[in-house]
């Protein structure tokens, strides 16, 4: 969101220079870079039957890469698009294919580039490509000059060939009590019809493919078709196991591999759901602690924090849900525990959940904590939703070798449960692979022998893939180095200023930092007085063009939450408009107020 707000204001700061007449504005353009063709042998281009196609551009020639320019760009970057074709099952190549989307952004300096960076943005199901799109405007300019910026929809996933179903999910966030058997069955039932009534026979058939391993072997003909002799890979999160699956398979195609919150490397996925809860359980403390000694944390007014939302847990299971902005929904038990988790993943985020817990537990209104909940569900902001859901279950699903009974199932949830204060009717609920296909090719977990060394970086207060796993990561990978951030959030390049000249230096020139050697987020005031927040100087900007005149509606911070990459936001800066350019010279100061700050 922080690049989203950055990307607002400089194209406020634009119309305005417009309107006041001070200068030209041209849009940069870079030098496009050479691309080098596959030094892979290019499988056979052969239809796929049966396996749904992505929308977009024409696929290109398999193993190639034929770059054009995206449409709807968010930033003042030349983002280019392009479309890979990959066998289905890499032991077949000259079997059917499907299709790999990607996007770049070519290297600011191309005399002095060095190749290009991936970045897989986590999930499973994220989108690589949304992700650059947004995050494009905060990689580090040093790294942006020496490589082209990649970013890719690992197979299953959006703009590639995507595991896309027609499930509810709306609403549809569920818990479960101790001992509530009914409930658990209804669960199985749903966990049933999900891929029974509600998927595709040939998302069926495409689901045992798009496990990390094949994830891992596209990644390398992505590798090979960008030029690359190495690779140079960004992974966050669940993007941690896919650099770590493609070291191991690849691991003299190595050049450097940054795996910033790491997953701990284990074929044993009950334990992983285990440990996750504490981690949660530990930032939401974190949070609280925070907001209750910090007097400009709007929660803090309504008691201690953590009392608040108990408070708030009873209350919205005995009526139902509250009511939100939408007539249509409420907020519901279940996503009430998703909007705080959601919220706990970045820091930034903190004063949204404080102000979302106040709006409920003072005016009964649900609205920002499902806004909160809608991000992390991938709601977009006409209602629709992206397929990240579907493909993080096929994904986990595909790498996962057990199948266990519904019996033992249940058994994982409960134990998960029993190890969670605060979320453990969420992990109760959990009813893992039921109804999943089997899975053919699970998650291959080695040391990555031979490769060049890789950095694990590994926060301290990190929510969804807790430090211990960062450590175990390193500790497991014969190359591994651990650089610790002692930092709130999940993940930390890009968002904790320490840790960019490490990643930079490792990026660039291949140094490694010092063994034990860390660095500690300087960030302490986490909650800005009332209408100093970046949000609410954005909202007051919204306001103060609307009133001079610019055909903008009014927004509300939900609106701000429903559209992430902000693509739709942006199209409201109409700056062929003179009436939007006239309105903006007048905001002038809000405005650079706004860019000043980021």
């Amino acid at each position: 969101m922080r690049q989203l707000l950055a990307t607002l204001a400089a194209l406020g700061v634009v119309a305005a220079s417009c309107a006041s007449g001070s200068g030209d504005v041209t849009t940069i353009e870079s030098e496009r870079s050479a691309t080098a063709g596959s030094n892979a042998e290019p499988p056979a281009d052969t239809a796929a039957p049966g396996v749904p196609t992505t929308d977009g551009s024409t696929p290109s020639t398999p193993g190639s890469l034929d770059w054009t320019r995206c449409d709807g760009n968010v930033l003042f970057v030349p983002l280019e698009c392009a479309t890979l074709r990959v066998p289905v099952d890499h032991d077949d190549p000259d079997g059917p294919l499907i299709d790999i989307g990607l996007v770049r952004a070519p290297a600011t300096d191309p005399g002095d580039r060095i190749g290009s960076l991936v970045f897989n943005p986590g999930g499973p199901g994220g989108s690589g490509i949304d992700f650059l799109k947004v995050a494009v405007g905060s990689i580090p300019s040093e790294v942006a000059a020496r490589f082209d910026l990649v970013g890719f929809d690992p197979r299953g996933v959006g703009a590639s060939t995507a595991v896309d179903c027609d499930i509810e999910i709306d609403d549809n966030v569920t818990l479960l009590a101790e001992g509530d058997d009914e409930g658990w069955a209804r669960l199985v039932e749903e966990a049933m019809a999900r891929t029974s009534e509600s998927c595709p026979a040939d998302v069926l058939e495409l689901a045992p493919h798009v496990g990390t391993n094949n994830a891992a072997r596209d990644l390398d003909l992505i590798r090979a078709a960008l030029g690359d002799e190495r690779l140079s890979y960004v992974g966050f999160s669940y993007g941690t196991r896919l650099g770590a699956t493609y070291a191991e398979l690849f691991p003299e195609r190595v050049r450097a591999l940054v795996l910033d919150g790491a997953v701990r490397p284990t074929t044993d996925f009950a334990s992983l759901d285990l440990e996750q809860g504490e981690g949660f359980d530990r930032a939401l403390e974190n949070f609280a602690a925070a907001c209750d000694a910090d007097e400009d944390c709007v929660v803090r007014e309504l008691g201690p924090t953590l009392d608040v939302l108990d408070g708030l847990e009873g209350e919205i299971a005995a009526a139902g849900g509250f009511a939100t902005g939408d007539p249509s929904r409420t907020l519901t038990p279940g996503e009430l525990a998703l909007g705080v988790a959601a919220s706990l993943y970045s820091k930034e985020a903190w004063p949204l959940l404080a102000r979302a817990l106040r709006l409920a537990a003072s005016e009964d209104d649900g609205s920002l904590l499902q806004a909160l909940a809608d991000t992390y569900a991938g709601r977009n902001p006409d209602g629709t939703y992206d397929n990240s859901t579907e493909a993080n279950f096929f994904i986990n699903c595909a790498d996962d070798g057990e199948r266990p009974d519904e019996a033992a199932v249940r058994a994982r949830g409960e134990s998960a449960a029993a190890r969670s204060k605060h979320f453990a009717e969420f992990l109760r609920a959990t009813t893992g692979c039921i109804g999943a296909p089997a899975p053919i090719d699970p998650l291959i977990v080695g040391p990555a022998a031979g490769a060049a060394p890789i950095l694990v970086i590994g926060s301290t207060g990190d929510p969804a893939t807790p430090y211990e796993w960062s450590v175990a990561l390193a500790e497991f990978l014969d190359s591994g180095v651990l650089y610790t951030v002692e930092a709130e959030g999940h993940t930390a390049y890009t968002s904790i200023d320490c840790v960019e000249p490490v990643v930079n230096a490792y990026l660039i020139d291949l140094t490694l930092p010092a063994e034990g050697s860390s660095c500690a987020d300087d960030a302490t005031d986490f909650f800005a007085p009332a209408g100093e927040s970046e949000f609410d100087q954005l909202l007051a900007l919204f306001a103060c063009l609307r009133a001079n005149g610019a055909d903008i509606p009014e927004l509300s911070l939900s609106d701000l939450l429903a559209d992430p990459t902000g693509e739709q936001l942006v199209e409201l800066f109409d700056v062929s408009d003179p009436a939007f350019l006239d309105a903006a010279f007048q905001c002038a100061d809000l405005l650079d107020e706004l860019a000043g700050g980021l």
